[in-house]
């Protein structure tokens, strides 16, 4: 797969970007180095179960009372005006209907 130099410009165009014939040009080779990149990518075998990512290793599992969790220093309910079955509640926004006053309501 490549993008075309007419790709380039339609889709500055559609992002109403001014581009030289010079940045077209680069945008279309950089563009096209990272789909060949892409699927080079997609063409790897890997095998069932191998982590593809570069992150640090899955954690390890807690064991089981053990290491009890860190509690809460407060509660989340003690710092919102307005705490619901678990939830924070907060106004609507103006442009949703909602009250312009901060501590009203809709």
């Amino acid at each position: 797969m490549s993008i075309t130099r007419e790709e380039i410009l339609q889709i500055a165009n559609l992002a109403r970007l001014r581009l030289t014939d010079s940045e077209s040009e680069a945008l279309s080779h950089d563009l096209n180095q990272i789909l060949e990149y892409v699927d080079t990518l997609a063409s790897l075998q890997v095998p069932e179960g191998e982590r593809l990512g570069l992150g640090p290793p899955e954690a390890p599992e807690r064991p089981a009372g053990q290491i009890p969790p860190d509690p809460m220093a407060h509660p989340p309910a003690g710092s919102a005006p307005d705490f619901r079955d678990g939830f924070f509640v907060v106004p609507s926004p103006p442009s949703l209907g909602g009250s312009d006053d901060p501590g009203g309501s809709p």
